[in-house]
């Protein structure tokens, strides 16, 4: 190890120096060209892929980034059905010198997607229904929750805060954005009743309320449907809203009137809302059609979203860090791993009238075991992964982007993953060939970045059908190490 190490530190400086060199200045007196680059694209998989079927409760899907609303049957794929429950996060800001009693109209829940992130028939007529959680989504399963939650443990089917029929047609598309408006009413208050009851809840408040007061008041939503199909939608936006008039100011901060009547105008104010900051969950079940299970059970790596299948592959470790170990055996040569790339190509897909194509981005990771990572050691699987909100490391956990130019899934260099196994063993791999750090898992997963374009979260990917099979066979590893002998 200590050789390794000082090979690094030495052939580092030699090429820093290199780059440099004019063959006048410092440097030129070193000589270098004794250091032998060897490139093997020899090595390959050494077991055979399989498809490892992921079950419900395996995705950590609280925080949820979309939320998946319909029931689609897909040929040859399967059928998926999706609702969601969400917590609310408080936002309402009257101005109560503008607005008030008798001036409110209607409560209801405003629900927003786009149209191009339909999947199936976008016009197809979908009835809608909302339903008041009784409980926070945290009460009964401690941190998180998953996409086979039982909605009926958090609310009560009895209680239907409202339903509406509604399409993706014309005349609620604004800019491609489909709003759905759903009134609502409740403990035999109608919609303006309900109204009248939070904005008098609200006049009621010296300080801005806590998250507690509010959940009581209205913990969250189970949004489901329960007329029609044929399309599942990617919700962006849930908001419960206060339809109501409101005077206005004119230009010296006081109340506008005309003719000794006060303006008013009609106003919409949200009062809670959905975000990333508060527990949600899609509701999530997929039956998947006998040709996706035949390929699974026939040993076929496929690659389906939402839920259903990632892909387990074998990494060559072993015979990776045996070829380095071999060749700087000797003590008197030194060695250096310059790089290791790997890409995953799939087969190619069909074109369906559902636009069914690989998921957009996989991750790269052990399927179980120990990483290594800021000195210590840490266990994790994917569920893990997801729970804690990690992101990709680059040296335990990589992540890449589907290419449609050329089919495949470019990690790049993972070089990083067998010198970090080299320098800790976090599983004990001397021992067992390292089998444990051999065994890895692709899977798809949705990601948000900055306006930098950096990662700032990646997620399971569950908003819409994907489908891909990994073409084991031409999977791309390539070896480069340098060796030095003194």
């Amino acid at each position: 190890m200590r050789k390794i190490l000082y090979l690094i530190a030495l052939l580092l400086s030699v090429f820093v120096v290199s780059c440099y060199d004019n063959n006048e200045e410092i440097g030129s007196s070193l000589d270098y060209t004794d250091v032998d680059i060897h490139s093997d694209s020899s090595l390959h998989f050494t077991a055979q892929s399989d498809s490892l079927y992921s079950t419900l409760v395996n995705y950590a899907v609280n925080r949820a980034q979309y939320h998946m609303l319909g029931d689609i049957k897909i040929p040859k794929f399967g059928e998926i059905k999706s609702d969601y429950l969400t917590e609310l996060r408080y936002i309402a800001a009257f101005d109560t010198n503008l607005v008030k009693s008798g001036m409110l109209d209607s409560m209801a829940i405003t629900i927003k997607f786009l149209v191009n992130q339909t999947t199936g028939d976008d016009r197809a007529p979908m009835q809608v229904a909302a339903y008041q959680l009784s409980k926070t989504l945290n009460s009964l399963s401690g941190d998180t929750v998953y996409t086979n939650v039982k909605p009926e443990e958090f609310c009560d089917f009895n209680i239907k805060l409202g339903e509406k029929v509604f399409t993706s047609t014309p005349t609620n598309v604004t800019a491609d954005t489909v709003t759905v408006i759903l009134p609502i009413s409740r403990n035999g208050l109608t919609s303006k009743q309900w109204a009248e009851d939070f904005f008098k809840l609200y006049k009621g408040f010296k300080e801005y309320p806590t998250e507690e007061e509010l959940s009581e008041y209205l913990p969250g939503l189970y949004i489901t449907h329960n007329y029609g199909g044929g399309a599942i939608i990617r919700v962006y936006t849930t908001t419960v809203d206060i339809y109501h008039k409101s005077y206005v100011y004119n230009v010296y901060g006081e109340v506008a009137e005309v003719d000794g009547i006060k303006k008013e105008i009609e106003k919409r104010t949200s009062i809670f809302v959905s975000t990333n900051e508060v527990e949600s969950v899609n509701h999530m079940t997929v039956n998947w059609n006998e040709e996706i299970i035949s390929m699974a059970q026939q040993g076929k790596p496929i690659l389906t979203t939402p839920l259903g299948y990632n892909v387990r592959i074998t990494l060559p470790v072993s015979d990776i860090i045996n070829k380095f170990n071999e060749a700087t055996e000797k003590p008197e040569v030194m060695g250096l791993i310059n790089s290791l790339t790997l890409k995953v190509p799939v087969y190619f897909t069909e074109n369906n009238d559902y636009e069914i194509s690989p998921p957009p981005y996989l991750l790269l990771m052990r399927a179980d075991g120990n990483i290594y990572v800021d000195n210590e050691l840490k266990y994790v699987t994917p569920d893990i992964f997801f729970y804690d909100r990690m992101l990709p490391d680059k040296t335990n956990i990589f992540l890449a982007t589907y290419s449609s130019a050329t089919r495949s899934y470019d990690f790049g260099n993972i070089q990083a993953y067998i010198t970090n196994i080299i320098k800790n063993d976090p599983n004990n791999g001397v021992e067992d060939n390292y089998k444990v750090d051999s065994q890895m898992i692709l899977v798809p997963v949705g990601v948000s970045k900055d306006t930098e374009g950096t990662v700032t979260t990646v997620y399971p990917y569950l908003q819409a059908p994907k489908f891909a099979q990994i073409d084991t066979e031409n999977i791309g590893i390539k070896f480069v190490y340098s060796t030095k002998e003194f």
